[in-house]
């Protein structure tokens, strides 16, 4: 079937129109295209609806005034709200769940963020820190987790009964953990004893931390080093009843 053009005379717009008036697409004399509509618009298409914006930009407007644009940059999509605004994204109750500041910060508004692939974390590879003398191995921050894990007696100790408890905070390859034997006597007899159980393994750099009596900081019993997934005292401090230590040790 051959093709069938509609054209109104020369200076005149194309109108097509409802009976009163309200619903209208417009081709203008000046090659725009307006449709207006007293509702709503519905473009339904059982293929894809394609936009196809020559000058790279697709606006967004309400009531004529511009909120947004959808941009092309080298064939890259770019999201651009107006100057002062923000980009929100609610969540399905419509509540803001993530917001991009007009200075560039990025909010998560409810919820957390995510990071499900193992090993992946947050990159600050924005720049180096012009005091450090150092070389820089990595910067990726990609784990932090905190829990709980239990001393053990390893060797033998002089006199071991009670309760331990213990808790661990990890940053990225970078662990701290908190002891305490208590509600009885721990009496090592030497420093080849030890106690294991660390939540996670001491690889090469020697971790070390303090040992006091009770909560008291000035009652400094010694030291322990951590060596793979065990600490070691560095003294045998005798018979006591209530043993506190923190230690901090690398693994990666």
């Amino acid at each position: 079937m051959a093709d069938r053009t509609i054209k109104p005379d020369d200076t005149n717009d194309l109108v097509l129109s409802n009976n009163h008036g309200d619903a209208k697409i417009e081709v203008n004399e000046d090659d725009t295209i307006v449709v207006t509509s007293g509702g709503d618009v519905t473009i339904d298409a059982t293929g894809d609806i394609i936009l196809d914006a020559d000058g790279a930009d697709i606006k967004l407007k309400d009531g004529g005034v511009q909120f947004g644009t959808l941009k092309q940059a080298s064939t890259h999509l770019v999201i651009q709200p107006e100057s002062s605004k923000e980009i929100i994204l609610n969540d399905e109750g419509g509540s803001a769940a993530l917001t991009i500041e007009t200075n560039g910060d990025v909010t998560v508004d409810a919820g957390n963020l995510v990071i499900p692939s193992a090993d992946k974390g947050i990159s600050f590879t924005g720049g180096t820190d012009p005091d450090t003398t150092g070389t820089a191995t990595g910067n990726i921050l990609n784990d932090f987790e905190v829990g709980t894990w239990t001393p053990a007696q390893g060797g033998s100790w002089t006199t071991w009964t009670g309760t331990t408890i213990g808790t661990y905070m990890r940053i990225g390859d970078s662990v701290t953990v908190w002891g305490q034997l208590q509600a009885g006597t721990f009496d090592p007899g030497s420093t080849s004893v030890y106690i294991d159980g660390l939540p996670f393994s001491n690889s090469g750099i020697q971790g070390v931390g303090s040992v006091s009596k009770g909560a008291s900081a000035a009652a400094v019993l010694g030291n322990f080093l951590a060596s793979g997934t065990t600490l070691y005292p560095d003294v045998d401090w005798g018979s006591v009843t209530d043993v506190k230590f923190t230690v901090s040790y690398y693994f990666g």
